[in-house]
């Protein structure tokens, strides 16, 4: 295991990645809502580690290659904006992924997205661009990697080098199906406290709901006001109520039950934990399965950054699990 090269292809922050550390050579990552200008998040949990945008280097060598492109094109969100799924082959991110594989040759690829991809492309789509592999796929719920987000399902494409013999058989059934975990025992550990590990938002800080025509304030409601409400006017409700001629519920405001396990985080969602409060840092690295040892960089004074960069580095794509399960799967 220490011998092998792995090369991260828009794997994001690094929650595949994270098992593999020692084994790092770069990650390539072409979206811009992964970086910042120093890359204070990366140098967090990778050091030095290259973390580029574009290029594809000519003198690394790759056995293995783990990727978790856009699927955005895919998503449900998408299809409310737009009314129609876009075309994954256009996507460059994907693209950048299938470059990588027929420049490096590696032994081992994951390529980790939304089920709904495989639907959307050409049968042969994968059998054409990256010729020479076996290909293995794997569409289940995060729980059976063990994570705790029972709906939240994802696809799992393993292609192995059919020259790789050593490899072929690793991957077809090796899955860790545990219970899931209540929301009660996976936020127990970051109630609400402020210390250097953990950020949520200040009760004076003002989110954007809808309209709930009890209030003068129609629509900004600080954070104080909302855990108030949630405890009070809507105790029983598990989506945020807001009442209108159009819609019953806020899409996307929810409060998490305590003896439920928790549902898919999305970076774009105002997530609530069973208290009332806004789920912070802790919050979301426990639900998305990051241990301690993974940091997430918080510029404190600047809450726009945890609106627009961290909650995306946490809970855009992958669950931390799957790459545990991919290295059990190498090493096995």
């Amino acid at each position: 295991m220490k011998h092998l090269k792995v090369l991260g292809v828009s794997a994001g922050q690094g929650a595949l990645l994270f098992p593999f550390k020692e084994n790092l050579v770069a990650n390539i990552e072409p979206r811009a809502v992964f970086h910042t200008k120093n890359e204070e998040q990366w140098k967090l949990n990778f050091g030095d580690i290259p973390f580029l945008r574009n290029e594809l280097p000519e003198n690394i060598k790759a056995d293995v290659i783990i990727s978790s492109p856009d699927c955005g094109a895919s998503s449900i969100m998408r299809l409310s904006k737009v009314k129609q799924l876009g075309k994954p082959e256009d996507n460059k991110s994907l693209n950048l992924v299938i470059q990588a594989i027929n420049k490096y040759r590696p032994k081992v690829f994951l390529l980790e997205n939304l089920p709904r991809l495989v639907t959307l492309l050409p049968k042969e789509f994968f059998e054409i661009q990256v010729p020479g592999y076996k290909l293995i796929y794997h569409q289940r719920s995060v729980v059976d990697f063990g994570n705790s987000q029972v709906s939240r399902k994802r696809l799992i494409i393993i292609g192995i080098k059919i020259k790789s013999k050593s490899y072929l058989n690793r991957f077809d059934n090796i899955f860790r199906v545990d219970t899931p975990v209540s929301s009660r025992k996976l936020l127990e550990c970051s109630y609400f406290k402020e210390n250097n590990d953990n950020y949520m938002p200040p009760l004076n800080k003002i989110l954007a709901m809808y309209d709930y025509r009890a209030l003068p304030e129609k629509k900004n409601l600080t954070v104080k006001q909302i855990k108030k409400l949630w405890r009070t006017d809507f105790k029983d409700e598990k989506k945020w109520p807001i009442k209108t001629a159009k819609m019953s519920t806020l899409p996307g405001v929810y409060r998490l039950e305590n003896d439920n396990p928790p549902l898919p985080l999305s970076p774009a969602d105002r997530q609530f934990r069973p208290d009332g409060y806004p789920l912070g840092i802790k919050d979301f690295k426990n639900i998305m399965g990051f241990p301690d040892e993974y940091k997430i960089y918080m510029d404190k004074d600047n809450y726009l950054y945890w609106l627009n960069k961290a909650r995306y580095t946490i809970a855009k794509g992958s669950v931390y699990q799957v790459g545990k399960w991919f290295k059990k799967c190498i090493l096995s």
